[in-house]
C-alpha cells in the first residue's frame, strides 16, 4: 500500500513529541548545544508539516540503536515522510521520545553540567484516569489561561508547575514527579480534557517550579493582545506563550509574521522585561 504522507502532510502532536525526543538525544550526546536544542525544540512544537519536522533532524547522526531514524540525504525530499514515520514507529518501541517545551531565553550550562545526569526518557506512571470532555477551550484567547489554571488545580490539587506552554488549540503542562523531582512529566490539555504523556524528561539545570496562581491572569490576556505591537510585528500573530522560572519567573510571548519570529519576556505581573 502506497503511503499518502508527503512533506506537506500535516503533523500530529505525537509527531512533534517524537522529534523533540530525537532532539533531546542529540543534545545529550553532544550533537547540539544548549541554545540549538532549545531553538529546534521550540520550532518542533510549532511545526505544521512532516517536512518541517524532518528538516529539524536532517543533519543529526542516527541514534545508536539500529531502529533509529534514518534521515534521507540532501535532495531526496520524498524521504521526508519516511524520516518522521520511522521516528513514530520505532521511538515508541524504544521509549526514546520526550516532549520538551522550550523558550529561547535561559542560562546556558557548560559541557559538564549538560552531562551530569543521563537524559534518557523513562516511562511515566499511568494514572488510569480517563479525561472528561467538556466545552473546548482556546488557551490564547481571553479566559483561556484561567481555564487551564482551573484544570491544573482540579487534576493535581494545586497549581505548582515546572513549565506551562499555551498554544491556540492546546496547552502543555509540565510537573515534577512526586517521588522523583528531577524528572518532569508532561500533560497535554486540549478540548477541555487533560492527558498524561507516556514518557518523562530530565529537569533543565537552573529551572525551578513555580505557582501559576502567582500569574496575573488579566495581564496575560492584555499582553497577548499587545504582543505583536510590542515586538514590532503589528501584522503578526501569537504562536505560543511559555511560562517558566529560570531564575526569574516570567512568560515569553512568541509572535510570528511570515518568516519572522520575535518574542517579549514579561513578568507574571505584566511588567515588560525585554523584547528579543
Amino acid at each position: 500500500m502506497v503511503s499518502r504522507h508527503t512533506p506537506r502532510t500535516r503533523a500530529r502532536d505525537i509527531d512533534r513529541a517524537l522529534v523533540c525526543g530525537r532532539l533531546d538525544t542529540a543534545y545529550t550526546d553532544g550533537q547540539l548545544d544548549f541554545g540549538e536544542h532549545r531553538d529546534r525544540t521550540t520550532r518542533a512544537m510549532s511545526a505544521k508539516t512532516l517536512g518541517e519536522l524532518a528538516d529539524l533532524v536532517r543533519d543529526l547522526q542516527p541514534p545508536e540503536n539500529p531502529g533509529g531514524l534514518a534521515v534521507p540525504p540532501p535532495g531526496r525530499r520524498s524521504g521526508l515522510r519516511r524520516a518522521v514515520a520511522v521516528t513514530v514507529a520505532v521511538t515508541a518501541a524504544a521509549v526514546g521520545a520526550a516532549v520538551m517545551l522550550s523558550d529561547r531565553d535561559g542560562p546556558v550550562p557548560g559541557p559538564a553540567a549538560a552531562r551530569e545526569q543521563p537524559a534518557a526518557p523513562v516511562a511515566a506512571p499511568d494514572d488510569g484516569v480517563d479525561p472528561i470532555v467538556v466545552t473546548p477551550v482556546r488557551p490564547l484567547e481571553p479566559g483561556g489561561f484561567e481555564a487551564v489554571l482551573a484544570s491544573v488545580r482540579d487534576r493535581f490539587g494545586d497549581t505548582v508547575v515546572y513549565r506551562l506552554v499555551l498554544y491556540p488549540e492546546r496547552a502543555h503542562i509540565e510537573r515534577a514527579l512526586p517521588d522523583e523531582p528531577g524528572r518532569i512529566a508532561t500533560y497535554t490539555y486540549a478540548g477541555g480534557a487533560m492527558r498524561a504523556q507516556p514518557v518523562t524528561v530530565q529537569r533543565f539545570p537552573g529551572y525551578q517550579d513555580f505557582d501559576l496562581g502567582a500569574v496575573d491572569a488579566g495581564a496575560v490576556s492584555a499582553r497577548i493582545a499587545e504582543a505583536p505591537a510590542l515586538v514590532g510585528l503589528p501584522d503578526g500573530a501569537v504562536s505560543h506563550v511559555s511560562f517558566a522560572h529560570d531564575g526569574t519567573p516570567a512568560m515569553n510571548i512568541y509572535v510570528e509574521s511570515g518568516d519572522a519570529t520575535r518574542y517579549v519576556k514579561i513578568l507574571f505581573d505584566g511588567t515588560v522585561l525585554r523584547v528579543f
